[in-house]
């Protein structure tokens, strides 16, 4: 429909903005489960590794005065971005001062697949990650002792960011500031490289050419 955001529109030079996950969200967990199985660990123990991240909380599963537990942090809820996203979208069809509608180019939310979610949006832009968000620690725990290469842990999992918003270079400083009040964390994280229909990262082993 007339202002409906496909992708579509996106042009070489767009600027990506990642916004951050909460942590695993709900995919990747055949692997988590391997990992355990591997290593032994007790997700009722104390959490192995320091939990803490600046963008996230850890619900806890009961009331308690007790360390975070492992699985505690393994299973925090997803993040919905239902909010942020539609209110971005309301205000930019409402002529709020924010951006235009034309201005969101793409949406790709990063589940199971990783950051090859953005080879969905168009059937030939290429992305190039050059400052990705932090990676929670959950994360490079899983890495360390499931001995998962790094390219892998990109497929499998959201690896910090659960969202991103492809937006048009002329608007990114409106949006980006807009989003970041809302959810903190949220920044420019790279941009459209160009019809080679693949995604590169600032990390040469990370490559994905198709979905």
């Amino acid at each position: 429909r007339d202002g409906a955001i496909t992708g579509q529109n996106i042009v070489e030079g767009d600027v990506l903005i990642g916004l951050p996950s909460s942590g695993i969200h709900s995919n990747g967990f055949s692997l988590v489960r391997k990992v355990l199985e591997l290593c032994g660990a007790d997700l009722r123990a104390a959490c192995p590794f320091d939990p803490t991240h600046p963008t996230r909380d850890i619900l806890r599963m009961e009331e308690s005065e007790s360390d975070i537990s492992l699985g505690e942090v393994l299973l925090n809820p997803t993040r919905i971005y239902v909010d942020p996203i539609v209110n971005l979208i309301d205000a930019a069809r409402s002529g709020n001062s924010i951006c235009n509608l034309d201005s969101i180019h793409g949406i790709a939310h990063i589940t199971g697949g990783g950051l090859s979610n953005l080879l969905r949006l168009h059937p030939t832009q290429g992305y190039h990650i050059s400052d990705p968000l932090d990676v929670p620690p959950e994360f490079s725990w899983i890495a360390e002792v499931g001995k998962v290469t790094n390219v892998e842990m990109h497929r499998t999992f959201n690896m910090g960011v659960g969202i991103i918003i492809i937006v048009a270079i002329d608007a990114v400083d409106a949006i980006e500031e807009w989003l970041a009040d809302r959810l903190p964390g949220t920044r420019r994280i790279g941009l459209a490289s160009g019809e080679s229909h693949s995604v590169t990262h600032c990390d040469e082993s990370v490559r994905f050419d198709h979905y």
